[in-house]
């Protein structure tokens, strides 16, 4: 998965490889079997599957759409595969825990704060968490957009060690611009917190820690681009093994999520 900047070309060029690769496909047994054939017979060969494909480019569609299916659905279970055999690390996550700490369903969030479609998603996680008393997120901190990403994330997990790691992730939320250290600085003493302190925690080895496991977790999972989301059930912030945890690699709408809150929910 790429990330939305520029996705929609990113989208177009991978059907026009699709399409090529499986034209490919379709010709390559025609291919092999046509090498007792003479050049006459091979030339009519390739050009009665030029004219097939030609008259019927339906099929070149129809297929494309059966393999993108067949990849998107390879991903989904790979991912929750990934997902239960890292549930301790997914769904631990204290010190950036939002909501109902024994919450019986936990929405995870992989995120960066220069992320816009991150950034859209702020509002929608906040209203689950308000209208849901069960619910319990976890914010996973995965900074890919560069140095200042990194600065932004580093900065929200020390304030988790001043008690204050939510305050700060909504004020580098709320910031309208680029991002950079005098910003996220003007940030943190907005939220409250001990700037002094802070940086000095910011470079402390339980951050990088945290930093760490997170893109650990992100890699495993195969997470190329953020937004991206997992639903799952925690009986008293708990992962239940044998359930069958939801994952949602980008965006998603605040119905498609409580949908799958609620199928986790087993309400």
């Amino acid at each position: 998965m790429l990330t939305h900047l520029g996705k929609g070309i990113a989208v177009k060029l991978k059907n026009i490889l699709i399409a090529s690769a499986l034209s490919a496909v379709l010709v390559a047994p025609v291919a092999l079997a046509a090498e007792s054939f003479s050049s006459d017979q091979k030339k009519a060969l390739e050009q009665m599957m030029h004219d097939y494909l030609v008259k019927n480019p339906e099929v070149l569609i129809e297929a494309s759409q059966a393999l993108q299916h067949k990849q998107q659905q390879g991903m989904q279970d790979q991912a929750k595969t990934a997902i239960s055999q890292n549930a301790e690390d997914l769904f631990v996550g204290n010190a950036t825990v939002a909501g109902n700490p024994q919450g019986d369903v936990t929405l995870v969030e992989f995120f960066d704060y220069q992320c816009s479609h991150c950034k859209k998603m702020k509002s929608v996680i906040g209203q689950l968490v308000a209208k849901d008393k069960s619910l319990r997120v976890v914010y996973m901190e995965f900074p890919i957009f560069g140095k200042s990403s990194e600065l932004a994330s580093r900065a929200a997990l020390a304030a988790s060690m001043q008690g204050k790691y939510q305050q700060m992730h909504n004020a580098l939320f709320d910031v309208d611009k680029r991002l950079n250290e005098k910003l996220i600085m003007q940030a943190a003493k907005s939220a409250g917190l001990n700037v002094e302190k802070l940086k000095v925690d910011m470079n402390s080895a339980n951050v990088s820690k945290m930093l760490d496991t997170n893109r650990a977790l992100a890699e495993k999972l195969k997470l190329m681009g953020t937004p991206a989301f997992i639903v799952a059930s925690t009986p008293k912030g708990k992962f239940k093994v044998g359930s069958t945890p939801a994952f949602v690699p980008g965006a998603a709408s605040e119905q498609a999520l409580q949908d799958l809150i609620k199928k986790a929910s087993g309400r």
